[in-house]
């Protein structure tokens, strides 16, 4: 019950700074965006209009009293409404659709040791976008397997060629974007 009184504390907090035009500082605790973000790196986050975020923008937003940050995979405008499909860089399921009442802003930059990178330069917003991009490919190309494999075999088979598979090529996917990152910084 402490928790969830502190949470609503450091929420209200939050939202306090951003009613004063300021950013704030958050430090990262897991490794879902790996390798551009990592455990113990603080991002520097914005507020943002949901209406402007696109593909590869990479965003922190409320999940279960928590806060989530992960990359903007599509946007889907119907009506009035806004919907958010995101994923983290290092996971290969999405998140459930982000409402822009769960959305706390957009990172800006994140903190490496001694150097700042800022996700809002030009440079950085082709990489994002781009990486955005590949990643909703990806999740094209995973999606279709699992529907594919899921229709010719039994469940068992399905659940065993599904998960070996989804451990070799998360590995092998851990080191290329680990490539990247080092060549791209």
């Amino acid at each position: 019950m402490e928790d969830l009184r502190y949470q609503s504390a450091i929420h209200h907090l939050i939202l306090n700074q951003f009613g004063n035009g300021r950013k704030i500082a958050l430090r990262v605790c897991g490794k879902s965006m790996y390798p551009l973000i990592r455990k113990g790196d603080p991002i520097h986050i914005e507020k943002c209009d949901p209406r402007a975020l696109s593909i590869g923008d990479i965003i922190t937003f409320e999940k279960d009293g928590f806060y989530v940050t992960h990359r903007v995979l599509w946007v889907r405008n119907k009506g009035n409404a806004i919907r958010l499909v995101t994923k983290g860089d290092n996971e290969i399921n999405v998140d459930p659709p982000v409402s822009p009442s769960q959305i706390l802003g957009k990172a800006a930059a994140v903190e490496r040791g001694d150097r700042i990178l800022n996700l809002e330069s030009p440079p950085w917003r082709f990489i994002n976008r781009l990486l955005g991009i590949l990643f909703l490919v990806e999740m094209i190309f995973i999606l279709s397997y699992r529907f594919a494999a899921s229709k010719s075999v039994p469940f068992r088979t399905f659940i065993h060629t599904t998960v070996k598979p989804s451990l070799l090529y998360r590995h092998l996917r851990n080191r290329s974007l680990h490539f990247a990152i080092r060549i791209i910084m």
